[in-house]
């Protein structure tokens, strides 16, 4: 950023070869075109932003079904099975029979593996 004396410099070296009558008008147009800088800036940001906001609020709207697909997928994963029926009275129980699922997955990888 300028300082105050590099601004006082600054401004009597334009004096000098501007002169007197033509600075005034060089100042107000550099004044007017700073503010339609500042505007077009202005108008750019909340362009931006209003974008900015559409496109979040169609995010919102899409993670809401996709929240709940997800915790199907999850629930109907076999490896979150929980048995809600009577307990048997005979034969495997539940647990034996996850656990021969996972022996039967477990060898069939290892013949996979093997061939």
């Amino acid at each position: 950023m300028l300082q105050g004396g590099e601004i006082i410099i600054i401004l009597l070296l334009a004096l000098i070869v501007l002169g007197p009558t033509r600075l005034p008008d060089l100042a107000r147009k550099l004044g007017r075109w700073t503010s339609e800088l500042r505007s077009a800036a202005r108008e750019i940001t909340s362009g931006l932003e209003a974008e900015v906001s559409e496109i979040k609020s169609v995010r919102d709207e899409l993670s809401a079904p996709l929240d709940e697909l997800r915790r199907e997928v999850r629930a109907s994963d076999p490896r979150n099975f929980e048995w809600k029926g009577p307990k048997p009275v005979s034969g495997p129980t539940p647990e034996d029979a996850m656990a021969d699922l996972e022996r039967i997955e477990e060898s069939a990888a290892d013949d996979e593996a093997g061939e």
